[in-house]
């Protein structure tokens, strides 16, 4: 760690809060990159001049808020994260596991984060971003034909995660990232493939969003999305997980 964050340990917050605090300095001053693994826990004690527990915990915070992640074995250790929603999912996560946030505010914020980001997309997406979708629509189409559901669930939500990306805005592509992973573990907890027509409709949005057409692209996406979250809602509302299995 640099002179610098070793000097910003400053009195008059809780130590872990401090060494929390100077690690967040060296991020946000581009010391340390997305990528870039942090010294051991004893070199961080060291340097802070702090004990081993108050680097854990800052550490443990900086976990829990999607900044650090950590990786075991001999190549090993916390990284800062790549640009990610984890923390935020994981908060909202909680709150729908402990009742306290309905799935069907979920599934309201994440037409609404999508429409903007179509309508981003039309304006910003490049040929990355399109190569990205057509590769995602034929993941899509041979997951499938293979019949499998828990499969399928992959490229479907991989989907939302594409466009985020094609709004080139960062904050709503963590946002759909998060709620895309949450999407995601519901579809498995409860085995959900669908019958209504998937391809198609991406397809067609993905052309709107080649012809720049900002307002035909959100019209597609808000169609397509309102039958998918009625159909996810009706089974999952319908059923308990073992009696929610679509047919195959």
């Amino acid at each position: 760690m640099t002179a610098q964050a070793q000097g910003s340990v400053r009195a008059g917050r809780r130590v872990f809060e401090r060494v929390r605090d100077a690690i967040l300095d060296e991020i946000g001053a581009q010391r340390l990159n997305p990528g870039d693994r942090l010294p051991s826990e004893r070199a961080l004690a060291e340097a802070f001049h702090v004990g081993r527990h108050a680097v854990r915990e800052a550490l443990r915070t900086l976990e829990m808020s999607g900044v650090l992640r950590f990786a075991k074995g001999a190549n090993g250790g916390a990284f800062v994260r790549e640009k990610s929603g984890e923390g935020v999912g994981q908060s909202i996560r909680d709150m729908i596991v402990l009742g306290r946030m309905p799935l069907e505010d979920l599934m309201a914020v994440r037409v609404n984060l999508l429409v903007q980001a179509a309508e981003l997309a039309a304006q910003r997406a490049d040929a990355d971003d399109f190569a990205a979708f057509d590769a995602n629509i034929a993941e899509t189409v041979r997951c499938l034909e293979s019949g499998d559901p828990l499969a399928t669930i992959e490229p479907l939500v991989e989907f939302n995660r594409v466009l985020g990306r094609a709004s080139h805005n960062l904050v709503l592509s963590m946002l759909i990232d998060s709620v895309a992973q949450i999407v995601a573990d519901v579809l498995r907890v409860y085995r959900l493939s669908s019958k209504i027509e998937l391809v198609a409709p991406r397809r067609a949005l993905v052309e709107a969003l080649r012809s720049r057409d900002a307002v035909e692209a959100a019209r597609i996406l808000t169609a397509h999305y309102a039958q998918t979250t009625r159909y996810v809602l009706s089974r999952v509302n319908g059923a308990g997980p073992q009696d929610a299995r679509a047919d195959s």
